[in-house]
């Protein structure tokens, strides 16, 4: 009798509390989209491959086509000016003057270099290449206008103050703001105003491209114009761009500027990336915003998650403001990132979430699974387990069981009141091969 009864308790099925969940999964925050650099170097193309063999000027044209390849500049210039002198109808003519002068102008020969290229738009002014042409023409003015050259500078003058009109020949738009950049920094900051007041959306590269230039300024204004656009620029890309560089910032007018993006921006992008910028900044500022944005009621959930992810490295705040919170996605965030850390006030903090008749009876097994699962939790299963309802005893059985808290589990079979609970304890004991579960069966079966 006694071993029937003994083999019927140890195969008596359970079935594991569903309240042991997985710990929620903090939510990161991308950095923002690094802006794409713009061109202030254009390097154009290497030149297609020949095309048309039977070209009279196909030899010619593949030989300078190498030479260009192998970065010998002199020769390929000679022999894309040979393609232009002998073959001026060729397929390859119209290109070729583009090719020299890049040719020349990587080999320092910027005067002869300009000549070139000038010499392409009045001969050749439908050519594939013209843009290109033209881009580098004000690139290579702007170099000689930093020499001296007043012709040079009047003519990146003109150039830069068409770029806020019309998107027509906009590479040489971002060409001359590029050279003007180099030539007269100072002289710059009202044209980079202009151009992103603009909003048509062929100008998005140019305000791209200002945003940049912008972005190595320094002071108020700069903080300012980056704001606005982050506001009120109608590309996704550009407003994120602007985030992007408020971040490199460090000074009060920067972390001013992202906690207004914060705080009042009707677009959760934004806001997500003035608040990852915000937690890169150490001041005492921009702490002192995430962790008020953490505890705003009017903030959504998802945003406000967010900010506790970036506070999750101050479990010492996180316990302080968590009576604070009412919304229980968000109490079970920060939960899950306190529970993260280690030390004995970790678990202390977790023990009073598991007895607290106050909190809701998922956050409690939560809290419960966590203590549970620390190396330096199991002690205190055993001291709550007379501290809580008989839901959570039931959990606290099986967490017992699989960390191989015998004796407790014997003491429970034996003297718990509650039938349950004695019967749970009984079902784990039997799985146990350890003698002092069969002497506690044993015991048990015949008292």
């Amino acid at each position: 009798m006694k071993l029937i009864l003994i083999a019927m308790l140890a195969t008596q099925t359970t079935v594991v509390p569903s309240s042991i969940v997985a710990p929620r999964t903090a939510r990161y925050i991308v950095a923002p989209r690094t802006p794409v650099v713009p061109n202030e170097v254009r390097e154009p193309r290497v030149p297609p491959a020949s095309w048309s063999q039977a070209d009279p000027a196909d030899s010619l044209y593949r030989a300078a086509r190498r030479a260009l390849t192998q970065k010998d500049y002199e020769t390929a210039a000679r022999l894309f000016e040979a393609i232009v002198a002998r073959h001026p109808r060729s397929d390859y003519a119209p290109d070729a003057l583009y090719w020299k002068g890049f040719a020349l102008y990587r080999n320092g020969n910027l005067d002869d270099a300009v000549d070139a290229l000038e010499a392409q738009a009045k001969r050749y002014p439908k050519a594939g290449t013209i843009g290109d042409a033209s881009a580098l023409l004000i690139q290579i003015k702007g170099q000689l206008a930093q020499r001296g050259d007043p012709e040079a500078r009047r003519a990146v003058n003109s150039a830069a103050a068409s770029s806020d009109r019309g998107c027509a020949d906009m590479e040489m738009q971002i060409a001359a703001l590029d050279a003007l950049q180099q030539m007269d920094s100072e002289r710059v900051m009202p044209l980079l105003s202009k151009v992103l007041a603009r909003r048509e959306a062929c100008s998005t590269p140019l305000r791209k491209n200002a945003l940049f230039i912008l972005a190595q300024k320094s002071g108020s204004d700069r903080e300012r114009l980056l704001l606005n656009v982050a506001k009120t620029d109608p590309s996704t890309q550009v407003r994120s761009d602007a985030v992007f560089h408020l971040s490199q910032a460090t000074s009060d007018a920067a972390v001013e500027a992202l906690s207004d993006l914060l705080l009042h921006s009707d677009e959760r992008s934004v806001r997500q990336n003035a608040l990852f910028a915000l937690a890169q900044n150490k001041s005492d500022r921009a702490r002192k915003t995430i962790r008020d944005f953490a505890l705003s009621n009017d903030v959504p959930i998802a945003l406000r998650n967010d900010a506790i992810f970036h506070l999750s490295q101050d479990p010492g705040f996180l316990m302080e403001v968590y009576p604070k919170i009412s919304e229980p996605e968000v109490r079970g965030n920060i939960l899950f990132h306190i529970a993260s850390h280690a030390g004995p006030e970790t678990v202390r903090w977790l023990v009073g979430v598991v007895v607290d008749p106050k909190e809701t009876m998922e956050q409690r097994k939560n809290a419960l699974f966590h203590l549970a699962s620390r190396k330096d939790g199991g002690d205190e299963l055993s001291v709550v387990y007379d501290r809580v309802p008989v839901a959570l005893k039931k959990d606290i059985i099986f967490h017992i069981a699989q960390r191989g808290g015998l004796e407790k589990l014997i003491a429970i079979a034996k003297s718990d009141p509650n039938q349950v609970l004695r019967k749970e304890a009984l079902f784990h004991i039997g799985q146990s091969r350890d003698p002092r579960a069969l002497k506690a069966l044993e015991d048990i079966v015949n008292p």
